[in-house]
């Protein structure tokens, strides 16, 4: 009975033993490698796995659902990849590795010899990263080549008598599978071929289990050892790494068949790549879940966050004019709307804050918050301000609003642009000056009409005198005797003469001296000066100049000067009022940036010096 009992023990050892375990796990999803740099494409890696672990292969568009911040997206592409893996060979071998068959080869040369036939027949191509971790021998990490990995087996000749096994071999085959990937997609896969551990390593190993795991690492496992260890605890906790990790393991005691690689990586050589087109409008902290429908049912990944840093572009004017004058293109001209300028280009120009330049899709030009153009295609830095319409001085507000490719916009801040409309002056010497012509055509026709009967007349009046001359003579003494009329000289009517004005202002220079120029006479008790046709007496035309600067009363030979809350300032001898003053002979005047000597007719004697003498 007891040998049939060990016997029934021996072959489920056996059968149990060397049957590799599996992870049971459900179905997994895992999305990677989150890129936002095309934004608003943003990409992504996506790996499914079955509830055997194996990746899900296959997978169409209408598969897979989006939801980013909790909103569905749609998927704009999904496409199946074959990137390879990040494999390493983790030999970690011990005095078990040394023991002989029947052949007297030992399990280490089996295991050497897999390796090299399998690197023979491995193709460059599949992606693979290869890396040889092994205890007492040199690391050779991310070969490009399978002939470099192979020789790297064949460099490798360990002293197994006296090679101590330990876990970290594990732990620097982790290391290499875990720095950075030249490829993304590329899944980490660890194959760690060792003997029975001792007590003292299973805590190690269950830290390295879950280090495996933070990592999505797969750990597959070959226990090489006799039989009678296959049950040891050692051999428990290596199994219980494969299982945590979704891989497999395997007892190998130098008669099993031997594995190909190629069972573990093959089904971890493909990944997914989709890319969806973002609704996301604003900075900060956004969330992306994935969930893809199996014949089992859906799986969802967790919600990856990602921060994104996206802002409205911003347009700023450039360089907007601070005065615009509008003035009649002739002396004709008196139709504010046909003054020039009639337009103005306004240039912007439109930065990004976030960094991310874009197409633009619309610009627009408000004036006092009123859209005056509008650009809809290239070039969106400029616009054509229409001036026809303003035919009143006036200050405006311009601001410009940018409207880029996703969707965002923002306006300007407002900047101020003096609009000063100069109207032409009516009456009857303005009037003759704009219809000169046809006032000299005028005068010609009627000279002309005038010169004709002149001549009418003295023709008749010659006829006249002729033929009372030719009767005198024929018949004197039936003729009449006139009186010798007495010649009158030409007499002009005395035109009334205009009171000279008793005071006048003198246009001056910047250095002072006086212009040649018409002074400007003082012949009202009141006179106001400004740029504004309507407001104003005397027009100044100058941009410094106020609609309604300045005003400038006479009374009783006084002559006082007031400022008309302009914007400029007047100025007295250099000097800003502040209220009314009076002016005296010679002060000199600023009206903005234009200057005036005051000036009287009958400028007051000077004082006469008297000398005193001094007392002793």
């Amino acid at each position: 009975m007891r040998k049939i009992l060990a016997l029934f023990l021996g072959i489920t050892l056996l059968y149990f033993g060397v049957a590799p375990a599996r992870a049971q796990t459900s179905a997994r999803l895992s999305v990677y490698g989150l890129q936002t740099d095309s934004f608003p494409a943003i990409t992504a890696g996506m790996d499914v796995f079955d509830a055997s672990g194996n990746f899900v292969s296959g997978l169409t568009r209408t598969d897979v659902s989006l939801l980013e911040d909790a909103q569905s997206r749609p998927l704009t592409s999904l496409k199946e990849l074959q990137p390879g893996t990040e494999f390493a060979l983790a030999l970690d071998p011990g005095p078990f590795f040394a023991y002989r068959d029947v052949n007297a080869v030992t399990r280490i040369d089996k295991i050497m010899k897999a390796f090299k036939e399998w690197a023979a027949a491995h193709l460059d191509s599949l992606g693979d990263d290869l890396s040889f971790i092994p205890t007492g021998g040199t690391p050779a990490t991310h070969l490009v080549t399978t002939a470099a990995f192979s020789e790297a087996l064949a460099a490798y000749k360990p002293d197994l008598n006296n090679l101590v096994s330990s876990p970290q071999t594990l732990s620097a085959a982790l290391d290499a599978v875990s720095e950075p990937s030249s490829q993304p997609g590329r899944k980490p896969v660890v194959l760690y071929i060792t003997n029975i551990p001792a007590e003292g390593d299973i805590p190690l190993l269950q830290n390295l289990a879950k280090r495996a795991v933070a990592g999505f690492i797969r750990v597959d496992v070959w226990i090489v050892s006799s039989q009678a260890y296959f049950s040891a605890s050692g051999a428990t906790a290596l199994k219980d790494l494969a299982i945590q990790t979704g891989g497999q393991s395997f007892f190998f005691s130098g008669a099993e068949q031997l594995p190909s690689p190629d069972d573990y990586l093959a089904p971890l050589r493909h990944t997914y790549l989709l890319e969806y087109s973002s609704g996301i409008l604003t900075s900060g902290s956004h969330t992306l879940a994935v969930q893809v429908t199996l014949n089992g049912g859906p799986v969802s990944s967790a919600d990856i966050p990602f921060e994104l840093d996206v802002q409205p572009p911003n347009p700023i004017l450039v360089a907007p004019p601070q005065q615009i004058v509008r003035t009649a293109p002739d002396a004709r001209t008196t139709a504010a709307a046909s003054f020039i300028p009639a337009q103005q280009t306004i240039s912007i120009i439109v930065e990004f804050p976030d960094k991310r330049t874009r197409p633009l899709v619309r610009t627009v030009l408000y004036v006092d918050g009123i859209q005056a153009a509008e650009n809809t295609s290239a070039p969106f830095d400029q616009f054509t301000w229409d001036l026809k319409g303003y035919t009143i001085s006036a200050q405006h507000i311009l601001t410009v609003k940018a409207v880029d490719s996703y969707g965002l916009s923002k306006v300007s801040l407002g900047v101020p642009v003096l609009v000063t409309v100069v109207k032409p002056q009516f009456g009857l010497l303005p009037w003759l000056s704009r219809n000169s012509q046809w006032v000299a055509l005028g005068a010609i026709f009627f000279a002309g009409g005038g010169l004709v009967v002149i001549f009418t007349s003295s023709r008749v009046r010659n006829r006249r005198k002729t033929a009372t001359g030719r009767r005198s003579r024929l018949d004197p003494l039936t003729q009449p005797v006139h009186p010798e009329s007495r010649k009158s000289g030409l007499h002009l009517e005395r035109k009334k003469m205009v009171k000279s004005s008793e005071a006048y202002l003198v246009r001056l220079k910047d250095d002072g001296q006086p212009v040649t120029a018409p002074p400007i006479p003082i012949a009202s008790a009141e006179v106001i000066f400004g740029s504004d046709p309507i407001q104003a007496t005397y027009i100044l035309d100058d941009p410094s100049v106020s609609p309604r600067h300045a005003r400038l009363k006479e009374k009783d030979g006084e002559y006082i000067l007031s400022d008309e809350k302009s914007v400029a300032g007047t100025w007295i001898n250099y000097e800003q009022l502040t209220g009314p003053r009076s002016l005296r002979h010679g002060d000199v005047i600023h009206f903005g940036r234009m200057s005036y000597r005051f000036m009287l007719r009958k400028p007051p004697e000077l004082p006469t010096l008297r000398v005193t003498p001094m007392e002793k």
